[in-house]
């Protein structure tokens, strides 16, 4: 072997132990030492995105508010919401979450409403109702979560004014004490700040005075109180992740909720009692936001009886004291 060739391996063999040096040393910028060679670096995960959204749409047979006005009882109802979440905090204190939360929820339906009153006039629209949302979502001790929101129904059908309401929610997450048996109780108290969300004070305005009450004011502002439960189990091995929900309610109104013109009011407004089946859309890169399916049913019983008859204003007929919602329609959350 020549000089030249000996001092070339010399300093190869130099350059190589002195970059496996460095490597073990951990002495390039930013990376720390490993205690072995193969070992990877996991990168932290990315942190989560400040805001969020989610979008949803259903279609139905008949909209029927959660306070029991029927709106529309025939043809088909579409009612896409929008939501937006901006996530404020999360953590593990008494304190574990804030959220501001906005957004919009419209109805839409294929059967025409009158625009003007009485219920059959013309013209009407297939455009019934917009709703602006803004409120704040907290979760506390754990297991608890406070929503307080703001709402108004901008009404397009039959001449009724817009009414702003108030409503506060609150929830307990019982998964960790019951687990698959947990029930998801809620306790809600809405209150309508300007305007009537029901139709109590159209009686008098279209037959005068009450034959039961005599003179009767028009109702002023008022609120009710609903409690439920809505106990839900998640199949994972069934169709990528099949969720049932059986949600169930009772309203409890004050006397003016729904006015005194028929009777006096009862404790209870309504009765309402669902099932629910959401099943993810697997087939969709979790990139595009996480998409699901759902079908469900509600019924609703109207047991006071001033809510019972007021809805002949709405969707004018026989008065019911029970009725149906079955509807579909699918989720993004972004």
């Amino acid at each position: 072997m020549t000089k030249h060739r000996k001092k070339i391996i010399q300093c190869t063999f130099g350059a190589i132990a002195a970059a496996l040096a460095l490597q073990c040393s951990g002495a390039h910028a930013g990376e720390p030492a490993m205690s072995a060679p193969d070992k990877e670096v996991v990168p932290p995960p990315p942190a989560p995105s400040p805001i969020d959204l989610l979008l949803n749409v259903e279609f139905a047979n008949a909209y029927i508010t959660p306070r029991g006005m029927m709106v529309r009882d025939e043809g088909l109802t579409i009612q896409p919401l929008l939501l937006a979440f901006i996530n404020l905090y999360k953590g593990d204190g008494f304190i574990n979450s804030a959220k501001i939360v906005g957004g919009v929820w419209n109805d839409f339906g294929s059967y025409g409403v009158a625009v003007h009153a009485p219920y059959g006039s013309d013209p009407k629209t297939h455009y019934s109702e917009i709703d602006p949302i803004f409120g704040i979502s907290v979760g506390f001790l754990k297991h608890l979560t406070l929503d307080v929101t703001y709402t108004a129904f901008v009404e397009q059908i039959l001449d009724i004014g817009t009414s702003n309401h108030l409503d506060s929610k609150l929830s307990f997450d019982d998964s960790d004490y019951l687990h698959a048996f947990a029930l998801h109780p809620f306790f809600e108290y809405w209150q309508e700040l300007t305007g009537k969300a029901t139709d109590a004070d159209v009686p008098e305005a279209v037959f005068g005075p009450s034959p039961k009450s005599g003179n009767h004011p028009d109702p002023a502002s008022s609120y009710y109180f609903n409690v439920g439960i809505d106990p839900q189990y998640t199949f994972s091995n069934v169709l990528g992740g099949l969720k049932f929900e059986a949600p169930c309610s009772v309203l409890l109104p004050n006397e003016r909720f729904y006015g005194n013109y028929y009777g006096e009011s009862s404790t209870v407004g309504l009765f309402e009692l669902g099932a629910k089946a959401t099943v993810p859309i697997t087939c969709i890169p979790a990139s595009y936001g996480h998409w699901s399916f759902h079908v469900g049913f509600n019924y609703f019983n109207f047991v006071d009886d001033n809510l019972y008859h007021l809805n002949e204003f709405n969707a004018p007929g026989k008065p019911k004291r029970t009725t149906y919602v079955v509807y579909s329609g699918f989720s993004a959350f972004f």
